[in-house]
């Protein structure tokens, strides 16, 4: 067999012998998936799930403009992602503020050449961040020619779903005769952002019967012409209001938002590769690649409108590390132009002049590398190299309400209602913040492996190697969100740098015959933490020439970054869709008198599903300071296995594998906090007078239950939440890996099957709280499903290369840690009880065809869920119009000179 380097060894071997499970995915098979980007090639798998996607990720999130992928529910932070065997700079902007981590969207999927996925932690070899696995993404190495790429694809009946590529390469030179061979590849992308309009013909009538939803697409009391909000109980239309914008049922004026409702992301991007590879001497075998790759992503951004004045909004001053509220929008004073009431009056009117273009919201960013790799021979000894710099940086811009400058235009009449005001007034009101980061590494790596003796049973091969690495980050917010100017918003300043330094060594000893032992320790020193050793073991028996088992213990670890540990001012976050355990119970049962009562308008409706929102899936503002103190998140993973083929060209695979991730880095988790809310330190979390917004509740439930009593009892919102980074945090999770692939001919064709599956056997968290493993999350809402396939079947006669794929995703309740009996607590009536208490398996098959019968050229045919089968009823979540399953048809083309 030719020997190979594969992913999470530096000694050299044939894939067959690895003791831990590793997934290839070569060119044919990346070109069967019809998958566009990185993150789609890699999701096509069983094992690999989306963390954080560029095209679907909320506009208010820290990190847009990004994708990144987790194994084992473990997170992108624990999964590590490589680009020809080295990590490439993370991503500009970290995720939650927090998480550093590697954007697949700066890899040009047309440049890959294949794909290795190690189901195993890899710290041993590749130091932090491999606890959950690694992914070893590898580009073309030589390429002679020329050769042009494009792809489309859209779904069924949506335009608006649809994205497209084009690539080009170019390359000459032959390493043996010339000495070298270069190339050159480009890749430009685009895929469509569109609204909630765009989309709107395609929710299911069981969206609106879900909690919280039933007005989802309901016209906006927030119109052109406006609304005076007296009281919950007394709204009244202002003049003005045009004929067809009048709701028959109520009088009040309203105005269709959805359009202005951005669902997805316009998003644009390009990335180029070069390599050269060349020889210096006889012996030394050169890479020099140079890549970079820029995107921007842009939202659909509503005009903006007055906000409520009852309810109250906390954030953060960083510079002088005080809590900024409760703020409570201006009403329109006594004597303002558009007040006609003697008493301060709510005024709910949309600012139609801050459309067009003027509210906005960009993400750009852009990433390169600069390496050169060196690979040569002394004597019986094999030795590699590399050096390089690499640099990524982001910005996200948009645009937020100034406390003072929106109060001061208001109150004051500055801002004119009904006509276009200056660019200086509305910049005043709602002044541009930003969010800019910058990644900038250097690093060098060095090994040397060879074979150092001949025992009975075969070589001892060793390796020794060095990683030094300087990481130098920071992300910052504009000073207007620093000081606490702007209302609402979260910021964050951390500038420092990180050096790292590792030396590590591997063995593989054959014991006796068919049995060999990899062994492999690595220590990692930077200059934020002490010395870690990462250790490994791993097992190989070929119990006969058709059986092979294997087994793998190792630990991992994941050192704290530059946001943890590093210099700066901390950062302020908000949680989002958080539970109130003491208020979402009492406002979910006052909301379904207001739903349930005969004559109900859907302005009430619409009020009441925002007060109930507002404690059962409502934001929660932190406050997290680094940590100089923090130790490295550590683990232990273990991993037993066989393989067996019983027939020629049949193997099957089954491996089971177990991870237990410790003294995690990070804030204790809302939930956690709240359950424990009792006998939390005094100060940490804060409630707020909410009896303003409470009282308007109640007063607008007895409007249709004259008769409740039902009430909070005295307990006010959530304000905030104090909650540093500290090392607290467990998770633990077993499951098991298996597949299955062959080959046969039959009348004439060539058939092949493979089959990629992964089960949870059970995924639990630590409770603080409880001071004890919580139960198991897989197959709950918190988790979801326990089980993924992926079977492929591909059937080629001729010029022709068919290929079918079958796609299954179990299960899962929709109770969850923090709302046990889901369905119950949110009194959903019983004839939807069936279709609340769990959401069904989801089954779709796809269809690919490959024609290769024109000279110099290559026709790709994609349709993705053949069959048009609708996503199961999600009850708790509703139906997802960022990530619609429909009929999606794809085409691909491609041209070699």
């Amino acid at each position: 067999m030719q020997r190979v380097e594969v992913t999470g060894s530096s000694i050299k071997r044939t894939e067959a012998e690895t003791a831990g499970s590793v997934q290839v995915l070569n060119r044919d098979d990346i070109e069967k998936t019809g998958q566009m980007t990185a993150l789609g090639i890699l999701t096509s798998t069983a094992s690999i799930d989306t963390n954080l996607s560029s095209a679907t990720s909320s506009s208010g999130s820290f990190a847009t403009g990004a994708s990144g992928v987790s194994m084992r529910g473990l997170g992108k932070v624990s999964t590590l992602i490589l680009v020809n065997g080295r990590r490439i700079a993370q991503y500009g902007l970290a995720d939650g503020a927090q998480e550093n981590f590697t954007n697949l969207d700066a890899i040009a999927s047309d440049a890959i050449e294949r794909i290795e996925i190690l189901k195993e932690g890899a710290s041993a070899r590749y130091g932090s961040d491999a606890i959950a696995g690694v992914v070893n993404i590898i580009l073309r190495k030589d390429y002679q020619g020329a050769k042009i790429r494009t792809g489309y694809q859209e779904s069924q009946h949506f335009h608006d779903n649809r994205s497209r590529n084009v690539s080009a390469i170019v390359g000459f030179g032959d390493i043996d005769t010339n000495g070298f061979n270069t190339y050159i590849s480009g890749e430009f992308y685009k895929r469509d952002g569109y609204s909630q309009a765009d989309i709107a013909k395609y929710y299911p009538s069981w969206h609106r019967l879900t909690p919280g939803r039933s007005t989802y697409d309901a016209p906006s009391a927030y119109s052109p012409t406006g609304n005076y909000y007296r009281s919950a109980t007394n709204i009244v239309r202002a003049p003005g209001c045009p004929a067809d914008s009048i709701d028959p049922t109520d009088g009040l004026c309203k105005f269709d938002i959805t359009p202005y409702t951005g669902l997805t992301t316009d998003n644009k991007r390009h990335a180029i590769a070069s390599n050269t590879h060349f020889r210096i001497g006889k012996n030394i075998d050169a890479n020099f690649e140079i890549t970079t790759a820029g995107a921007t992503s842009d939202y659909i951004v509503a005009p903006s409108a007055l906000q409520p004045t009852t309810s109250s909004s906390i954030w953060y001053n960083v510079r002088e590390n005080k809590m900024v509220g409760p703020f409570f929008y201006p009403k329109l004073p006594v004597g303002h132009p558009s007040n006609p009431y003697p008493v301060a009056t709510e005024f709910r009117t949309r600012l139609m002049d801050t459309g067009d273009g003027f509210n906005f919201n960009r993400t750009e960013s852009d990433q390169h590398r600069v390496m050169l790799t060196l690979r040569g021979d002394i004597g019986d000894w094999e030795w590699n190299a590399a050096g390089g710099w690499m640099k990524s940086s982001a910005t996200k811009a948009t645009r937020n309400a100034s406390a003072t400058g929106y109060t001061n235009a208001i109150v004051n009449g500055t801002y004119k209602f009904g006509q276009q005001n200056d660019y200086a007034v509305l910049d005043s009101m709602f002044p541009i913040r930003t969010t800019e980061g910058e990644a900038d590494v250097k690093f060098f790596d060095a090994s040397i492996s060879g074979t150092v003796a001949q025992l009975p049973a075969g070589p001892l091969q060793v390796a020794f190697g060095t990683d030094i690495r300087r990481n130098a980050y920071w992300m910052k917010s504009s000073e207007n969100v620093l000081r606490g100017e702007l209302i609402g918003v979260f910021g964050l300043q951390v500038d420092d740098a990180i050096d790292q330094y590792a030396l590590f060594a591997e063995a593989n000893v054959p014991l006796v015959k068919r049995l060999s032992l990899d062994a492999a320790v690595r220590a990692d020193k930077s200059s934020n933490a002490d010395v870690h050793f990462s250790p490994k073991l791993g097992l190989k028996w070929n119990a006969t020439d058709s059986l092979l088992l294997r087994a793998t213990a190792s630990g991992g670890f994941r050192a704290p970054n530059v946001v943890e540990t590093g210099n700066g001012l901390g950062r302020s976050s908000v949680a989002t869709g958080v539970n109130d355990p003491r208020r979402c119970p009492i406002a979910t049962q006052l909301n379904n008198l207001i739903q349930n009562a005969a004559g109900a308008t859907t302005v009430d409706k619409t009020q009441g599903n925002t007060f109930r929102n507002a404690e059962c899936s409502a934001n929660l503002p932190s406050f997290v300071s680094s940590n100089p103190d923090l130790e490295p998140e550590t683990s232990r993973s273990l991993t037993a296995g066989v393989v067996w083929e019983p027939i020629k060209n049949w193997t099957t695979a089954l491996d089971y594998y177990f991870i237990e991730r410790r003294n995690e880095i990070g804030t204790r988790s809302t939930t956690d906090i709240l359950r424990g809310e009792a006998n939390l330190p005094a100060g940490q979390l804060i409630r707020v007078d909410s009896s303003i917004a409470d009282n308007e509740f109640l007063a607008l439930v007895r409007k249709y239950a004259p008769g409740n009593t039902v009430n909070y009892g005295g307990v006010g919102q959530l304000g905030m939440v104090y909650n540093p980074y500290v090392n607290s945090g467990r998770t633990r999770v077993s499951g098991l890996d298996f597949d299955v692939m062959g080959r046969f001919k039959f009348s004439g064709m060539d058939w092949r099957l493979k089959v990629d599956g992964n089960y949870i056997l059970k995924y639990q968290d630590f409770s603080v709280t409880d001071n004890q493993y919580g139960p198991d999350l897989m197959g709950t809402w918190d988790m979801g499903n326990r089980m993924t396939v992926k079977a492929r079947l591909y059937v080629k006669q001729g010029d022709f290369d068919h290929g079918v794929t079958w796609n299954y995703a179990s299960g899962y309740s929709n109770n969850s840690i923090s709302s046990p009996t889901y369905c119950a607590t949110q009194r959903v009536a019983t004839e939807y009880l069936a279709d609340c208490a769990r959401v069904d398996h989801n089954t779709t098959t796809d269809y690919n065809l490959t024609y290769s019968g024109i000279p110099h050229v290559r026709l790709n045919l994609y349709v993705y869920n053949v069959f048009n089968e609708a996503r199961p009823i999600a009850w708790r979540d509703g139906w997802s119009a960022t990530s619609p399953q429909f009929r999606t048809f794809g085409v691909a083309a491609q041209y070699t000179f």
